[in-house]
């Protein structure tokens, strides 16, 4: 089960890191265009794989934690646990409203928090692997 979740893992990863780059793809001319439209459908089929991906790493992560020798009292599972419930709820009900908004009459500002966004969930997966391998008490 570990080797899943931590397969599951650099899928969630790459997913991220590809999801940044339709981002900025995006960003280059934000506004209603025929190019973005095929951007747009590409990016919301992403993140579509990037939401289930994350709810699999959830889970396999809480499989794991039970089949194996920790203890769901420890505190990097129950931050693990946070950072990912916060990545799923972030990804459906933030980021992907910003990535229709910024691909029909983006301006600058909106086109840049999107951006922004996008980074922040490869930095929250990355706070999350260090937790993984860390595992602090």
């Amino acid at each position: 089960m570990n080797m899943v979740h931590i397969g599951a893992s650099l899928l969630l990863f790459v997913l991220a890191i590809i999801s940044v780059l339709f981002s900025v793809l995006i960003a280059v001319k934000p506004a209603a265009d025929p190019a973005n439209s095929v951007l747009l459908r590409k990016a919301n089929i992403a993140g579509l794989i990037e939401s289930i991906v994350a709810c699999a790493v959830l889970l396999t992560g809480l499989i794991a934690v039970y089949l194996g020798s920790w203890s769901l009292s420890l505190p990097w599972v129950w931050m693990s646990l946070m950072i990912m419930v916060f990545y799923i709820v972030a990804l459906v009900y933030v980021t992907k409203p910003a990535r229709l908004i910024v691909s029909q009459r983006g301006s600058a500002v909106k086109t840049g928090m999107q951006v922004i966004l996008q980074i922040g969930h490869v930095l929250l997966i990355l706070v999350a692997f260090s937790l993984m391998f860390l595992k602090p008490s």
